[in-house]
């Protein structure tokens, strides 16, 4: 059967994909994001290992909001006691990473700003790191809310890919992965940046994807997506599966306790992203692996954008 995508399209989605795979990404920052609970700590070895395993140097982030700060009454100009706070908690990092027996080089950065998230990606802006790790769960019932929803904002924001660790996750190498894919062309930038990243552990990498319908296109794309991967991406150990399911999600989550993956990586959609309902709190229960294993995840905004900046820089070097 001759596929639905026409040759002109393909030809210049071909076009598209080699150029993003001649892009060269190297890990040399990884963002660590603390609110010094005891699930933050467990994220920390994950973010340590993965700095180790890449030769990266770490940056310890902390967001405070002032207003929120009591233990600094020592001026009452407020930009004085914001330096305070700020040498306070930078101070606290040291002191957590230093407890750690590693060769990695770590930045220690206090940041004060009402919104978790907006501090984060300041900090991002600054120091352009590749990886940001955090929790899941925070130091009691409303700070596991809050820290949800800024891991939720998180990933909806963020221009770099999120390692979030839950509550119960082992720390180990990542030596099987399922990717949860719809078999487009943004999932191939995803795919080469996560292989990338993960290379030096030789993971084998499942490509899952669940339908909701039983229609033919989804075997054309499926198989479509197979030759881009070994075309233009070429790691060898990559199989596909599809599967028929009226419940995505229940269907995400037996096929994850019926194997034993060591992560989980996901692509956010501008629209109705599936981690935005993973995330959702009316889910929780469904979907049990939240608690057990990690989670990686791309933005395809900003994954869109960077393809479409290199299409952009080709041309002109072409022209």
């Amino acid at each position: 059967m001759i596929s639905l995508i026409s040759v002109n399209a393909y030809k210049i989605l071909n076009c598209y994909i080699l150029t993003i795979i001649l892009k060269d990404i190297k890990m040399k920052k990884i963002l660590f994001a603390t609110d010094f609970s005891s699930n933050a700590d467990k994220a920390f070895k994950f973010a340590l290992s993965m700095a180790e395993k890449r030769k990266a140097d770490l940056i310890l982030v902390h967001v405070f909001d002032i207003k929120t700060v009591w233990t600094y009454p020592y001026t009452n100009d407020p930009f004085e006691m914001k330096l305070q706070a700020m040498s306070s908690w930078e101070r606290n990092l040291q002191e957590f990473f230093e407890h750690y027996d590693t060769k990695v080089k770590a930045t220690y950065v206090a940041v004060e700003d009402p919104s978790v998230v907006n501090g984060i990606l300041s900090v991002i802006e600054k120091y352009k790191p590749q990886l940001v790790v955090t929790g899941t769960k925070g130091k009691s019932i409303v700070k596991e809310v809050l820290v949800g929803s800024t891991t939720k904002a998180l990933v909806k924001k963020s221009p770099i890919p999120v390692l979030a660790i839950p509550k119960y996750a082992e720390l180990k190498d990542y030596k099987k992965i399922l990717y949860a894919s719809d078999f487009r062309e943004v999932d191939l930038e995803a795919m080469k940046q996560m292989i990338e990243l993960l290379k030096p552990y030789k993971p084998e990498i499942r490509v899952l994807h669940i339908s909701t319908d039983n229609d033919y296109q989804n075997v054309e794309k499926m198989e479509w997506f197979k030759e881009m991967i070994k075309d233009n991406i070429g790691y060898k150990k990559v199989s596909f599966e599809l599967i028929l399911s009226g419940n995505v999600f229940d269907t995400l989550n037996k096929y994850m306790s019926e194997d034993d993956y060591d992560l989980l990586v996901m692509l956010e959609k501008e629209r109705n992203g599936i981690i935005d309902k993973l995330f959702h709190q009316g889910l929780v229960n469904k979907m049990e692996f939240r608690t057990w294993i990690p989670l990686l995840s791309y933005n395809e905004h900003y994954l869109s954008v960077s393809g479409e900046q290199d299409v952009k820089q080709r041309d002109t070097i072409e022209h």
